[in-house]
């Protein structure tokens, strides 16, 4: 299915699922084992009724999903000009990949920016558990993914992830979301 194509149909539905209200939201089921999907109503959908319900109601009218649509495909527009090396009007696997690692890039270098309070490019167990309580997901949800990753990870059936089971569940959340942005460079001194 060509990019266009996508956009064309996901776009659209996206954005009409942006404009239910949060009380009717119900949790998305993920597409691979172990996984649920993005909690309801998350940081995403927050961000995006910030920037386009102008009439703070809590939902996306139709002007308001009109403009969020024009912004999207807007950005989309212009990550094709940047990344369609090959000229042919879509992005391949490799272009895809580029794009991505480009996104992760500038999400953490926001992050980086916003919460390393002592400037030293790392961010600290301190600036870490900040991250988490401003970004991820509410406290109840975290307890669902602990407990998750125990029954998938806790090989021995103790009840606890023991250092070798925590790096095992790391290595495989790794290789969902890919390779970190600047993993092949050392860490700021």
């Amino acid at each position: 299915m060509k990019t266009s194509q996508i956009s064309k149909t996901l776009i659209p539905a996206l954005l009409l699922g942006f404009a239910i209200p949060a009380a009717q939201a119900q949790p998305g089921n993920g597409d691979g084992p172990g996984r649920q999907g993005p909690p309801p109503g998350g940081p995403r959908k927050e961000r995006i009724l910030e920037k386009f319900d102008a009439d703070k109601d809590g939902q996306l009218s139709e002007s308001e999903r009109a403009a969020a649509k024009a912004e999207m495909e807007a950005r989309k527009a212009a990550d094709l000009k940047a990344y369609d090396k090959d000229g042919d009007g879509e992005l391949s696997k490799a272009e895809r990949q580029a794009l991505g690692e480009a996104k992760r890039a500038e999400r953490h270098a926001e992050i980086l920016k916003k919460y390393d309070a002592d400037k030293d490019g790392v961010l600290s167990e301190e600036e870490r558990a900040k991250v988490r309580e401003e970004m991820g997901p509410p406290p109840e949800r975290r307890k669902e993914m602990r407990d998750q990753a125990k029954k998938r990870f806790d090989t021995d059936g103790d009840g606890v992830l023991s250092e070798a089971e925590r790096a095992q569940a790391r290595e495989q959340m790794q290789k969902r979301k890919g390779p970190k942005p600047g993993a092949d460079r050392p860490a700021a001194e």
